[in-house]
């Protein structure tokens, strides 16, 4: 056998051994990747279901009335003027101050509003849902007396303006200034129309000559 020969012949048994190596590495690699990749997509499909499920509470809006703001006898709003929310809207009572509590006196038939009737301090809070169209009254009972009571009234549209009576400029959505160019403008074409009135009735202006002898 030739040299030539001999070393053709031993090349390709070497060849061979090399690419079912590298055959046997791309199998391997593809095999980690699959399970890479299978286990990344079984973690965070895992973890976005966990996260949407602990996560819907859903609800309403969320109104805020301060119990005794720093340290007046009122509840805010809802002592000097009601508090207007829709249905569903869950109000969140912040104590400001010591010694205030919730006690219901009247509400809708089937609202079922229990208050809160324990004395509490500053810090403290108490949410409640309103779900009962009407008008809900309530006061503290250590501060009734000195006029520390409130109201909620749950109705369909809180936001709607209420009615008749006097309005001020402002409330029909034009700037005030706009009001005064337009009385300006108004009067403008009054005294043009008099002054154009007197010329045609009594002619010329007697300061004004009139080429007569």
């Amino acid at each position: 056998m030739k040299r030539r020969d001999f070393l053709r012949a031993a090349s390709v048994p070497a060849a061979a051994t090399t690419a079912s190596a590298a055959a046997g590495s791309v199998a391997a690699q593809e095999t980690d990747g699959g399970t890479e990749t299978g286990t990344a997509t079984g973690t965070a499909m895992g973890t976005g279901t966990g996260t949407g499920t602990s996560g819907g509470s859903g609800g309403g809006p969320t109104k805020t009335v301060t119990v005794g703001p720093g340290g007046s006898l009122v509840f805010s709003p809802g002592t000097e003027d009601p508090l207007k929310i829709a249905p569903g809207t869950t109000v969140e009572f912040v104590w400001d101050s010591d010694n205030h509590n919730i006690v219901v006196e009247s509400q809708p038939e089937g609202a079922n509003w229990q208050g809160h009737e324990t004395l509490e301090n500053t810090g403290f809070t108490y949410t409640h849902t309103f779900e009962t169209l009407g008008t809900y009254e309530y006061y503290c009972e250590p501060h009734r007396t000195a006029g520390m009571v409130g109201t909620i009234e749950v109705v369909e549209n809180p936001n709607a303006g209420g009615g008749g009576g006097e309005k001020e400029l402002h409330d029909f959505g034009v700037p005030i200034q706009a009001h005064w160019v337009g009385a300006a403008t108004i009067l403008a074409i009054i005294v043009t129309i008099i002054f154009t009135f007197y010329v045609l009735k009594y002619g010329e202006s007697a300061h004004t000559g009139t080429g007569r002898n």
